[in-house]
């Protein structure tokens, strides 16, 4: 056989050779990867229909997540917020979502009031966000509107239906004390009031006969809660006098009663002027039901500021309070000067003033957020207002000062308005106005000697015509 033969076709042979083993080393086409999951949808956790005054963030954050088509949460996914033209901004305005598939901003508010919305987008899925700009002064216009005679008998009927009586007193303390110079007994006392434990002092001249002592009640100023070091200031005020009443100390609830190295702090939530009122009632019916010396029919209020507007608003309550000296304290919570203060702490900026955090805790912003409705609003500003129910107060000698910059004057001026209308005056209702007076009793002019013959009127005719340095019956411009 010829080599050259066969030559052509062993060629061909060799040539495919490797291309068929090259096929079968291959083996099946490859499988593609499945495409990554995409966002399929955007859920609003939290945040929405929120609302907040024009021009500020909302109060909690605005919390989506995103989802894909399984209804999983996806992270590292790119989530925008972009509010509608006009309602204001977010921040951070673009996030990526954690692990849980979450995505949070701040949504501020755009200037003008109403319905405000902000898209939320993460890829193709989105969602909108909704929520209100409410307009402050419409607020406050509404807020402010005179209180009508349904509401105040609505708060007459609240406080007919207190509790204030003596439960459970329990002398904590007692121990002989210095009363400006003369000799008395302590007693610290505590009891329940609506079943909150309160304490307060009661102080009483050494021999004095059964039913033979006045009450005078001291109600502090301020909310860092009292001492008995502040009641023998006013003792010594009285001068002569200072043996001639039953001392009554209260604390405020969540305030406390301090004595030297002790400290007695009362329970309950704070509620300036409103259950303060309430902790002073309970706590002269424990010393009237406890202290022998005590007249119960002659009772007499003596407060500053926080306490003037307690002192006034007791007198409402208790018809066997006959008297009260006020200085400087609230009477009229629906004036311009408490519009302002409300208008700074819904903008969040609120005064540095007694009162002014609780009411901005539990009405302010609760009401801004559409927690609190307007009727309970007004309400709360109805019973701390004793102009309200001036035919109701006792004899009453007020005192405040041209320039006060922690209550303004116009509180005084809203019940002398007040008084006036009904007809009463000297020397049932006495008011002293101080040209340049600020909110200091020692800077008030001649203010602590009238107290004190005002006072003294409990004591019968002859006493306070004994410590009078006045005319009974002074204008109330007089300096």
């Amino acid at each position: 056989m010829t080599p050259g033969r066969y030559r052509p076709a062993l060629i061909t042979l060799l040539a495919l050779a490797p291309l068929a083993g090259c096929g079968e080393a291959m083996g099946p086409p490859p499988v593609e990867p499945p495409a990554p999951p995409t966002p399929a949808a955007v859920e609003t956790l939290s945040g929405g229909g929120q609302r907040a005054v024009q021009g500020l963030s909302l109060v909690d954050p605005v919390v989506v997540r995103v989802l894909d088509a399984e209804g999983q949460p996806l992270s590292g996914e790119t989530v925008t917020f972009t509010p509608a033209t006009g309602n204001g901004s977010a921040d951070p305005a673009s996030v990526t979502t954690a692990g849980d598939g979450r995505a949070a901003t701040t949504w501020t508010l755009g200037p003008d009031p109403g319905q405000h919305t902000m898209a939320v987008a993460a890829a193709n899925a989105t969602a909108t966000v909704a929520a209100v700009a409410l307009d402050l002064e419409a607020e406050l216009d509404t807020l402010f509107v005179a209180p009508s005679d349904a509401e105040i008998d609505a708060v007459r009927a609240d406080w007919a239906a207190r509790d204030v009586s003596a439960v459970n007193a329990t002398v904590v303390l007692e121990e002989p004390t210095d009363l400006a110079g003369s000799s008395a007994r302590l007693r610290i006392v505590s009891h329940s009031v609506a079943g909150a434990r309160h304490y307060g002092a009661i102080i009483v001249p050494e021999g004095a006969a059964e039913r033979s002592l006045p009450v005078l009640a001291y109600l502090h100023g301020g909310d860092g809660g009292v001492s008995i070091g502040d009641l023998q200031i006013a003792a010594f005020a009285l001068g002569e006098l200072r043996d001639s009443f039953v001392y009554v100390l209260p604390s405020f609830r969540a305030e406390p009663l301090v004595h030297g190295d002790s400290v007695w702090v009362s329970e309950g939530p704070p509620s300036p002027w409103d259950y303060d009122v309430d902790d002073v009632l309970a706590l002269l019916n424990v010393a009237i039901e406890t202290t022998p010396e005590a007249k119960a029919d002659s009772i007499s209020l003596f407060g500053g500021s926080r306490g003037g507007g307690v002192a006034l608003l007791a007198g409402v309550r208790d018809a066997r309070i006959a008297r009260i000296v006020a200085f400087f304290g609230p009477t009229y919570f629906f004036d311009d000067w408490v519009r302002e203060i409300v208008r700074e702490a819904a903008l969040r900026m609120p005064r540095q003033l007694t009162g002014v955090a609780h009411l901005d805790s539990t009405v302010i912003q609760p009401r801004i957020r559409g927690e609190y409705s307007l009727g309970d609003a007004r309400l709360e500003l109805v019973r701390r207002s004793s102009a309200l129910f001036a035919r109701d107060l006792p004899s009453v000698q007020l005192h405040h000062g041209t320039i006060d910059q922690t209550v303004s004057v116009s509180q005084a001026e809203a019940l002398i308005a007040a008084m006036e209308a009904l007809g009463r005056g000297a020397p049932d209702f006495e008011a002293y106005i101080y040209e340049g007076g600020g909110h200091d009793v020692l800077g008030l002019g001649a203010a602590i000697p009238r107290a004190v013959a005002f006072l003294a009127r409990a004591l019968g005719p002859g006493a306070a015509q004994a410590v009078s340095q006045y005319p009974a019956q002074l204008r109330k411009d007089d300096k």
